[in-house]
Formats: structure tokens, C-alpha cells, sequence
């Protein structure tokens, strides 16, 4: 099975093995995207901090870490979660609304390949994990202008045959 966990992506092999995809913060994450938070100053040093705090703890419950290439000009790189929803079937990947993030997905669809089939949201869908969250069989997408009703119903069609419900 394949989980994805906030700020980070974890891909969970078989129920007695979890690998966690992760990738360094960016440099340029002063510059990230925002939608509904005003901007304020970013601590590099601190969000480095924390996030080697993440895997390490990650770590110590057991996960093999797998850190993706770094990618230095994509502010919101850290977040691969937002580039896919993992079932235990199949991995989507998917299109960010934001057109600045879209330059990340390929690094972690081929991450994942290795995994689970992937299936893909095409244009002129968005989608992005960070809006979707999943309880058993249900799959509750948040509409936003990061994940469009045309991603929404794209999830949906590639997620029906394996029993999922889109909400």
C-alpha cells in the first residue's frame, strides 16, 4: 500500500515495509506558492532543521527514507505529496493547478514507478494531493483553484473500477 503523508510522500511496499519519498527543502522556498495565508518571512535554516527532524523521525519508526534528486529552483518542492495519490492499487499522479509545481511531478511518477501502475490526470484536469484525502473506500477531494472539477471527475474515472467513491 502507498500513503502520503502531509508535507512529505510515504510509499508503503507491503504492510511490513514503508518507504518514505522525500525531498530536501529548496533554497528558493522564500518564494513558494501561498494561497490562503498571507506572506511572511521563511526561516531556511529552520525549515532545513525540521524537516531532517521529519525523516529522522520517519526513520525511527521504521521507514527507509528515499530522498528524490533535489530540485533548487522549485520552491514547493518539499511537499511531494502534492504530485500523486497512492492507493493500494495504483499510483495518480497528478497535475498541480499551480503552474509553478508542475515541474515536479515527473521526479516523483518516476520515483514511483517502481511501486505501483500509474495512471495520469491530464489537462485540462488539476489535482493536487494535498486537496484529496482518503478514508477506506472514499475519496474526498477539496475543490479549490488547485484541483478542478475536470481533475476531480479524471480521479474518479481512474479510481471506479478498484471500488473508490469520489466526493
Amino acid at each position: 500500500m502507498i500513503l502520503l503523508a502531509a508535507c512529505r510522500a510515504l510509499v508503503a511496499c507491503d504492510r511490513s515495509l514503508t518507504i518514505a519519498l522525500t525531498r530536501e527543502v529548496s533554497p528558493s522556498i522564500v518564494d513558494c506558492e501561498l494561497t490562503h495565508l498571507e506572506r511572511a518571512p521563511i526561516d531556511l535554516a529552520r525549515a532545513v532543521e525540521q524537516h531532517i527532524r521529519y525523516e529522522k523521525a520517519l526513520a525511527g519508526l521504521g521507514s527507509i527514507i528515499q530522498r528524490l534528486p533535489s530540485l533548487p529552483d522549485l520552491p514547493d518542492s518539499v511537499f511531494v505529496e502534492d504530485t500523486a495519490v497512492v492507493l493500494p492499487e495504483l499510483a495518480i499522479v497528478t497535475r498541480p493547478g499551480a503552474q509553478s509545481r508542475r515541474l515536479e511531478v515527473m521526479s516523483v511518477a518516476y520515483a514511483l514507478r517502481s511501486y505501483k501502475p500509474l495512471a495520469f490526470i491530464d489537462a485540462p484536469g488539476t489535482l493536487e494531493g494535498g486537496d484529496v484525502l482518503i478514508l477506506r473506500s472514499t475519496i474526498y477531494v477539496g475543490a479549490s483553484a488547485r484541483s478542478n472539477a475536470e481533475g476531480i471527475r479524471q480521479l474518479a474515472q481512474l479510481t471506479s473500477p478498484h471500488g473508490y467513491t469520489v466526493s
